[in-house]
C-alpha cells in the first residue's frame, strides 16, 4: 500500500467492533462483500461463542446437489447478473425453488446419461473379451461344457504348446482332446476331458502357465457377435450424442442460473459459518480481527452504514507478544512482485521482519544470468516465457514473468562472458579459456551478498524489532569479520583488479604474517587487521554480554571465533556460478564442435555433386533439427540448474543469516463471487 515502508510487509492493524445483534446479518454481509477484514477467534471469557446450526447443515446439503448440477450442465459463461442481498430465509427459498423446478429434469437427463454410459462400457467390456476369442470360426456354443464334459480354453506361448499336450494327455492317461486355434507367438488351446478328470488338469494348466479364459454367454461365432455388439454400441453412442444435444440446450438456459444459486449458497454458507467465530452477550456481537491500516477508514464506513452508527469500533497497533499471529501481506512494485514467488516458496515473513524481495529481485536474476550466461539462451528463455504458447502455461503466471526479467538479465551478461548458442564469446572475457575473472567476481558477489544479508537486511530487520543490542554485537560485528578477514585472504593471495580494468592489487603477506598484528605491514593489511579485531572483539564482549548463563558467556565468544570457518563455506558457495556457467558454454560449445563435424563430413563435401546434393540436404535438414533440440534441451538443464543453485545461494547462504519466515497470509474475509454481483453497485469498502 502506499505509505508502507519497503522492505516490511502491509501495516496492519488489529480491530474489534460491537454492535447491536440485530443488524448482525447485514453487518456480516457487508463486511464480506467489503472484504478488507481477516477474522479472528474470540477467545474471551465474557462472551459465549455460538455453534455451527442446523442451517449450515442444510444449506450444504443443497450445495452439494447444485454443484452436482453444475458439473454436469457444464460451465456456465456470460456477464455476473445483479442480485439483491438476500438474507438466509431467502436464500433458501431460492435454492429450494429452483431445485424444485430443475432438479427432476436434470435427475432425469443424469440418470439416463449415466445408464447409457454403463450400457456403452458393457457393450466395449463384451467386445473386448469376444476379441480374444476372434481366432475361432465356429459357434460358441460347441465349446460349452456339459454335466459329462469339461472344455477349457486359454492362451499358452507357441514353444510350450506340444510339451503341454504331453503332459495333459500323460495325466489324464490320453482320456482327452487337445487342439490349437490360430497362429502366433500365443496360441489358444482348447483340452476337453471327462468331467471327473478336471481337478487332475489344474497342476498342468499352473506348470505351463496357462492363462485360462471365460467363455462369453454368446452360442454364434465371435465374428458375428462382435458385429451384432457393434450395431448396439452405434446405436447406444448416437442416444449418447442426442443426449448430450439435450444436455447443451438445457445447460444455455439454465446453467448461468445453477452457478448464480451455488454461489449465492457458498457466500450465505460461509457467513453462517464465521459466526462460529463471534463472541455474544444478551444484546450484542463482538467481531475481533485483523485489517490493513490503510483500509481502518473503509471498515468504519461499512460498520456505520450497516448499524446507522450504532457501533463502537476500536483498532490498535499489534503488540510484541502477538506479533506471530499477525497476517502478512507482501506489496511490492511490479517486477519486484513477481519474486514473492521465491520468497513465498520459502515462507512469508514474519509481521516484524524484513521482506526480502527487493533484494531477491535483483541478486536472483544476476545469478541465474551468471549460470546460463548465454545471449542465445536468453533471448530464447525470455520468448518462450512471454509467449504465452501451452507449454509456458504450465507455470504460474508470477514464475513465467520472473523467468523473463532473468532471461533479460542472462543477454546482458551473456554479452560480457557469454556467446550466443555457443559460437563468439563476450566482450569482457572467455570463463572457458580464462575462468580466474569470473572467479573473482563470484567470490566478490557472494561477500557483497553476505554483506547484505548481516549488514543491510539484518540491521533493518533488528530496527524494526527495536533490537539495538543485536545490531552492534551481531550485524556489525560480522559485517567487520567478513571484511576484515577476506581483505586479509586477498592480500596473502596478492589478488590483483586488472581484469577489472583498476590499477590496483592487494599488498602481498604470508599468511600467518597477515594476521599477526605485530608484524608491521601495507596500510591496507593494517586496515583489514583493524576491520577484524575489532569485530572479533564485539562480538565476543557481546556474547559475554548477552549470555545469561557461564555456559552461555564462555560457549558464545567460542562461536563467534568459530562462525569464522561459516563465512568461508558461505562464500566458497558461490563458487558454483563460475561452475555452472562454464557447464552451460562448454556443453554448447561441444554440440557445436560435433554437429561442424558432421557438416564437414556429410554436407559440405556433397553440396557440389550433383547426385550427392540429396544427401547434402537431408544431413542438412537432420542437423538442424539436432541443432534445434541439443541447445532447447541444454537451456532447459542448465535453466534449471541455474534456478535450483540460485534459489540454494538464497535459502542457505542468504536468508539464513537474517531471515525466520513463518508469516501467515492475510486471507480476507471475502465473498467470492463471478455469476453475481450486489444491487445498487459496490458497497462501501469494496
Amino acid at each position: 500500500m502506499p505509505g508502507d515502508p519497503m522492505f516490511k510487509t502491509v501495516r496492519m492493524k488489529k480491530f474489534r467492533v460491537i454492535f447491536h445483534r440485530r443488524a448482525h446479518d447485514d453487518v456480516v454481509a457487508r463486511l464480506h462483500e467489503a472484504g478488507v477484514i481477516q477474522l479472528k477467534e474470540i477467545t474471551e471469557l465474557e462472551v459465549t461463542r455460538k455453534a455451527v446450526g442446523e442451517e449450515v447443515y442444510e444449506l450444504s446439503s443443497l450445495l452439494t446437489k447444485f454443484k452436482e448440477m453444475e458439473e454436469f450442465l457444464g460451465p456456465a459463461s456470460g456477464k455476473p447478473t445483479t442480485v439483491k442481498q438476500l438474507t438466509f430465509e431467502q436464500t433458501l427459498k431460492l435454492a429450494k425453488k429452483s431445485i424444485g423446478k430443475l432438479g427432476p429434469k436434470v435427475t432425469q437427463l443424469k440418470e439416463k446419461s449415466d445408464g447409457l454410459e454403463k450400457e456403452r462400457q458393457d457393450l466395449l467390456a463384451q467386445i473386448g473379451v469376444l476379441e480374444k476369442f476372434r481366432e475361432i470360426r465356429f459357434p460358441l456354443r460347441y465349446l460349452r461344457s456339459t454335466d459329462e464334459i469339461r472344455v477349457a480354453v486359454g492362451y499358452i506361448a507357441e514353444e510350450r504348446v506340444k510339451e503341454f499336450f504331453a503332459a495333459v494327455k500323460e495325466a489324464l492317461a490320453r482320456r482327452v482332446f487337445t487342439s490349437t486355434i490360430g497362429a502366433g507367438k500365443r496360441r489358444m488351446v482348447v483340452v476337453a476331458c471327462r468331467a471327473q478328470d478336471q481337478q487332475k488338469l489344474s497342476p498342468v494348466f499352473y506348470r505351463y502357465e496357462v492363462e485360462l479364459l471365460e467363455l462369453p454367454p454368446f452360442s454364434g461365432s465371435p465374428a458375428a457377435a462382435i458385429k451384432e455388439l457393434k450395431k448396439r454400441l452405434a446405436k447406444t453412442e448416437g442416444q449418447q450424442r442426442g443426449l448430450e444435444r439435450a444436455v447443451r440446450r438445457l445447460a444455455r438456459t439454465r446453467a448461468k442460473g445453477v452457478s448464480q444459486v451455488r454461489e449465492l449458497l457458498e457466500i450465505q454458507r460461509e457467513q453462517l459459518e464465521c459466526a462460529g467465530l463471534f463472541g455474544y452477550t444478551d444484546a450484542t456481537t463482538v467481531i475481533e480481527g485483523w485489517v490493513r491500516a490503510k483500509q481502518v477508514a473503509e471498515l468504519e464506513e461499512v460498520l456505520s452504514t450497516a448499524t446507522n452508527g450504532r457501533h463502537v469500533l476500536r483498532t490498535y497497533d499489534p503488540q510484541r507478544a502477538e506479533v506471530e499471529a499477525v497476517p502478512v501481506e507482501l506489496k511490492n512494485p511490479q517486477v519486484v512482485e513477481d519474486f514473492e514467488y521465491v520468497t513465498g516458496m520459502y515462507g512469508l515473513p514474519k509481521y516484524d521482519e524484513v521482506d526480502p524481495t527487493p533484494f531477491v529481485s535483483l541478486t536472483f536474476a544476476l545469478f541465474f544470468a551468471i549460470a546460463l550466461s548465454d545471449v542465445g539462451y536468453g533471448i530464447a528463455l525470455g520468448i518462450f516465457m512471454a509467449s504465452g504458447v501451452w507449454l509456458a502455461k504450465i507455470f504460474p503466471r508470477k514464475l513465467r514473468r520472473m523467468m523473463v526479467v532473468c532471461a533479460i538479465f542472462t543477454v546482458i551478461v551473456g554479452l560480457l562472458i557469454g556467446g550466443c548458442f555457443g559460437f563468439g564469446q563476450g566482450f569482457w572475457v572467455n570463463p572457458i579459456q580464462r575462468p580466474i575473472p569470473l572467479l573473482k567476481v563470484v567470490i566478490f558477489i557472494g561477500i557483497i551478498h553476505l554483506i547484505v544479508a548481516f549488514g543491510l537486511a539484518g540491521v533493518l530487520k533488528d530496527i524494526f524489532r527495536r533490537d539495538w543490542k543485536s545490531i552492534l554485537f551481531s550485524r556489525i560485528s560480522r559485517v567487520l569479520i567478513l571484511i576484515g578477514f577476506f581483505g586479509l585472504c586477498f592480500c596473502i593471495l596478492g589478488i590483483g583488479m586488472y581484469e577489472f580494468g583498476l590499477n590496483f592489487a592487494f599488498p602481498k603477506i604470508d599468511l600467518f604474517a597477515a594476521f599477526n598484528p605485530l608484524v608491521p605491514a601495507a596500510a591496507t593489511i593494517v586496515a583489514f587487521r583493524i576491520l577484524f579485531y575489532l569485530g572479533l572483539a564485539i562480538g565476543i564482549v557481546g556474547a559475554v554480554m548477552i549470555g545469561k548463563s557461564a555456559r552461555e558467556k564462555v560457549g558464545g565468544p567460542i562461536n563467534v571465533v568459530y562462525g569464522i570457518t561459516g563465512l568461508i563455506a558461505d562464500v566458497t558457495s558461490y563458487s558454483r556460478l563460475l561452475a555452472l556457467g562454464i557447464a552451460t558454454g562448454v556443453i554448447a560449445f561441444s554440440i557445436n564442435f560435433i554437429l561442424g563435424i558432421a557438416w564437414g563430413g556429410m554436407v559440405a563435401p556433397n553440396l557440389s555433386l550433383s547426385p550427392a546434393i540429396i544427401i547434402a540436404i537431408l544431413a542438412m535438414i537432420g542437423i538442424a533439427f539436432v541443432f534445434v533440440a541439443a541447445h532447447t534441451f541444454n537451456i532447459f538443464i542448465n535453466s534449471l540448474g541455474g534456478f535450483i543453485h540460485t534459489m540454494r545461494l538464497h535459502f542457505a547462504e542468504f536468508f539464513g543469516k537474517f531471515y525466520e519466515s513463518g508469516g501467515e497470509k492475510f486471507a480476507p474475509f471475502k465473498a467470492k463471487r463471478r455469476f453475481t454481483k450486489v444491487e445498487g453497485g459496490e458497497w462501501p469498502g469494496r
